[in-house]
């Protein structure tokens, strides 16, 4: 029988059981609180990773899978659970998804494979998976990640280095001590080292000879960033080739200087072309001066021949007026040569005006002929339009053309010479719309061989001995003056046909009246002539005397100048100048004019030179020149502008 004492022990155990079983329960509370936060927790990650997570049983259908996986697919966890993964892999990827996924269930190692995969609504993307079989082997676990831009830029890389590999131009990186870091196919052919060679050789065995300049680019390079230059670099056999080299500095991720780039483009045949071509030029000046000189020659002969005959009559002769005009001839005749070089100039601008196109084509085919075996026939059309030009370009076009015949056609022949309106211009023809003359010269000679057609307007391009090679250059650069164009058609044993198009003129041209009487000297003055040559000074001095005016003349822009300011301060001022456009060494007609006007805004400035139509006198007046004379000029074309000038 238990005592009141047992009792009372047993309840107080019992109460330290119960204290002991509060203090468990706590603790488990506790420890079920902890354990469901982590839970939490590692939901959140799971859910939240930035990659797809899925778990598939050993047919691969999905059984698990987080919402970062269902994003990426683009389907609703719901609809995604019990569903094959492999209908979400891309037709060109399954096989390689197929054989990834055995071999992941055959082993228990970590795999890794690269897939494209489907997702419902939005474009296919790429996706890198890894994948670990369960301990039991009845499921595996999948880790997906978006690797697209990774790929992008991957591909765009490689489309940059193919197109490096496929440039011509020698394109490498070199590091700052002088490796070959980056060499691809363009450098391997310029310099003949291959990529292997180069990148195991230092950059001072691959062609830098001049190695002072090569530190000097490459100070400027690291103080600016960039350098370009032409350089002469040695290839791997030793021959030298002429680079235009282009450095740019390349910076590492903080922004220092880690590598250079370098583009060499070859332009060794290019300089080649050049030192020859300068050569051609030489022995073609040449050519055209010898050719110049027997021309000139021939009329001083006539000039000083005349003028010598004319000085030996002691009295007055009849013949002096024969002597005299046969000199004005031959000078006439040198006026068109010079006239004709200017062809070739920044003067050498048509002086246009309306043309008779029958008027001008016969009598430069007929001069052209003089002494040859072809015989001409000539088909004009009906009311043919006038056109537009200068005559003595387009007779020199006329005549390098006959010329041609003439030496295509070695035996007697036909030429045939036909014109006709234009009105509908082709837009192919490259010309402006508008009314148009078609020249035709056909000849029955040899014809120009196929293989040649394509050169025969470029300057000094020539198949006969001795040829300077400027007739059809000169020809259809004339043309393009013009507003016109020339075509060729030949065939080889049958002949050529040139065929010119000019612009028609809008009314016909003056008919011809008799030579005016020599203009009268309306109003005298003193005139200041400024002009660098002293034969022209003293010629048109005397001119001026026996004019009745007064005259100064100076050799220099500047004195000029102050010899009108210093007239017109005594109160004894210039009528008018007579202004030289080039004056070398000293101030040019322009900037003279500007003086004199700025001295006195008044000033009548008479514009002059030997470039008889050249940019100069095409904005005389805008500039504020009163009128111009271009040499040579006779007495009566210098009396007719000093009237209107001083009127």
């Amino acid at each position: 029988m238990r005592t009141a004492l047992d009792m009372q022990r047993l309840v107080q155990e019992l109460q330290i059981h119960q204290i002991e079983l509060e203090m468990q329960n706590e603790q488990l509370e506790q420890a079920r609180a902890e354990t469901e936060m982590a839970l939490e927790r590692y939901t959140d990650l799971y859910e939240f990773a930035p990659s797809g997570y899925f778990t598939l049983d050993r047919e691969g259908t999905i059984r698990q899978a987080n919402l970062t996986g269902s994003a990426l697919l683009g389907v609703d966890r719901s609809r995604l659970v019990n569903r094959r993964f492999g209908i979400f892999v891309a037709e060109n990827s399954r096989a390689l998804f197929r054989a990834f996924a055995a071999k992941v269930l055959a082993s228990q190692s970590r795999e890794t494979c690269e897939v494209m995969l489907l997702r419902e609504g939005k474009p296919p993307f790429y996706a890198r998976i890894e994948a670990r079989s369960s301990g039991n082997g009845q499921e595996f676990r999948v880790v997906v990640v978006d690797i697209t831009e990774r790929k992008r830029s991957e591909e765009k890389i490689q489309e940059q280095a193919n197109l490096l590999e496929l440039a011509h131009d020698a394109i490498f990186v070199r590091s700052l001590d002088e490796k070959i870091r980056y060499w691809n196919k363009g450098a391997e052919q310029l310099y003949d080292w291959t990529a292997r060679e180069a990148m195991n050789s230092d950059l001072q065995k691959i062609g830098y000879e001049d190695r002072a300049s090569f530190e000097a680019a490459k100070k400027i390079l690291l103080e600016e960033g960039s350098w370009l230059g032409e350089v002469r670099k040695r290839t791997k056999g030793g021959r030298e080739v002429i680079v235009d080299s282009r450095w740019t500095l390349l910076r590492d991720g903080q922004g220092n200087p880690s590598s250079i780039l370098v583009i060499d483009t070859d332009i060794t045949e290019k300089r080649q072309m050049e030192a020859q071509f300068r050569i051609q030029r030489l022995e073609l000046i040449g050519t055209l001066a010898g050719g110049i000189a027997h021309d000139l020659n021939n009329i001083l002969q006539v000039i000083i021949t005349n003028l010598d005959l004319a000085a030996s009559l002691t009295t007055f002769d009849e013949r002096l007026p024969k002597y005299l005009e046969d000199a004005s001839q031959g000078a006439k005749r040198a006026t068109n040569l010079s006239r004709r070089l200017l062809t070739f100039s920044k003067g050498g601008a048509p002086i246009k005006q309306p043309l008779d196109v029958a008027e001008i084509l016969t009598h430069a085919v007929l001069l052209a002929l003089s002494g040859s075996k072809l015989k001409s026939q000539f088909a004009f059309q009906r009311d043919l339009y006038p056109v537009v030009g200068d005559p003595v370009q387009l007779t020199q076009v006329i005549e390098n053309v006959v010329i041609n015949a003439c030496e295509a056609t070695p035996e007697r022949g036909r030429l045939l010479v036909r014109a006709e309106n234009v009105v509908n211009i082709p837009e192919s023809s490259g010309l402006s719309a508008g009314r148009y003359v078609r020249i035709e010269i056909e000849d029955t000679g040899t014809g120009i061989p196929e293989n040649i057609r394509d050169r025969i307007f470029e300057a000094c391009f020539t198949t006969k001995p001795g040829g300077s090679g400027l007739g059809l250059a000169t020809v259809k650069s004339i043309m393009q003056q013009h507003g016109g164009s020339v075509a060729i058609e030949s065939l080889v044993g049958c002949g050529t046909i040139v065929s010119l198009m000019l612009p028609a003129a809008a009314h016909r041209p003056e008919p011809p009246v008799a030579s005016p009487p020599p203009p009268v000297v309306k109003t005298t003055g003193r005139i200041l002539v400024i002009d660098d040559e002293e034969m022209i000074l003293s010629v048109v001095s005397s001119m001026l005397n026996n004019l009745g005016y007064e005259c100064a003349s100076v050799q220099d822009g500047l004195e000029g100048c102050n010899e009108y300011i210093r007239a017109k301060a005594d109160g004894n001022p210039f009528a008018a100048v007579l202004l030289d456009a080039t004056i070398p060494n000293g101030l040019s007609g322009e900037e003279a004019l500007k003086l004199l006007l700025e001295a006195d805004p008044t000033a009548r400035v008479i514009l002059c030179s030997g470039y008889a139509d050249g940019d100069l006198f095409e904005k005389a007046e805008q500039l504020g020149f009163r009128a111009f004379l271009s040499k040579p000029f006779s007495m009566s074309d210098f009396v007719s502008v000093f009237n209107k000038v001083l009127s």
